[in-house]
């Protein structure tokens, strides 16, 4: 999962989905090395999976978007708050 989220962080760019780079950049964050991946709340993981899969769905290609930037900072936020 993380070299998908991986590969998504580095192609959504490429695309024109730079908020699919955010989202999948978070779930990186989130599984980033094996303690924190062991210990990440499957329900913050699929959060993740559904926001990205929403944006494509959607068409919602930036942060613009205020529904995408909404999503995405409380994704990251609740990431940090896991985290500390």
């Amino acid at each position: 999962l993380y070299m998908r989220a991986h590969d998504l962080k580095g192609l959504g760019g490429t695309y024109e989905f730079p908020i699919i780079t955010r989202l999948g950049g978070s779930l990186c964050t989130l599984l980033d090395d094996e303690q924190k991946r062991s210990n990440a709340p499957l329900y913050l993981v699929d959060a993740h999976i559904n926001a990205i899969k929403a944006a494509i769905r959607d068409n919602v290609r930036d942060d613009s978007n205020p529904v995408g930037r909404a999503l995405a900072e409380a994704l990251e936020a609740q990431v940090r708050a896991h985290f500390g």
